[in-house]
């Protein structure tokens, strides 16, 4: 197995590991907390019972998931540097150089990490005082 196969194996579990961990650490949150704005609205009669014993179990794990996806978003940057500084042509791969992806990816990682600070931001400023 070529060196750039096993890269490619471990890219594609930490995608999708993470794509794993952003749900449960943006995309459940954030939808308990539209649905609880709709409530405050008057949008929404009530909220659902499963909607809120759910909400409490995941404050018990907030903690872990910041964690969690802290860890996944720093591997995904080493990650990225270690492959900024891989030529693909030098470990047996046959296309063209891979800059372009190489420079979706920082995107994407710049993307991720203002809305992991953007997530550290409300939840220090909602469980802590300022």
């Amino acid at each position: 197995m070529t060196q750039i196969k096993r890269v490619q194996g471990i890219f594609s579990w930490v995608v999708v590991l993470s794509e794993v961990s952003h749900v449960f650490c943006c995309v459940l949150p954030s939808l308990f907390s539209i649905l609880t704005v709709f409530v405050g609205m008057g949008v929404i009669g009530v909220m659902p019972l499963w909607i809120d014993g759910m909400h409490h179990v995941m404050h018990d794990w907030e903690l872990p998931l910041i964690g969690m996806s802290a860890f996944i978003l720093a591997l995904g940057w080493i990650l990225h540097f270690v492959s900024k500084r891989m030529d693909c042509r030098d470990t047996g791969c046959g296309h063209a150089p891979c800059e372009k992806q190489k420079d979706k990816t920082a995107r994407t990682l710049k993307i991720a990490t203002f809305l992991f600070v953007i997530n550290m931001v409300i939840y220090t400023s909602m469980h802590y005082a300022l």
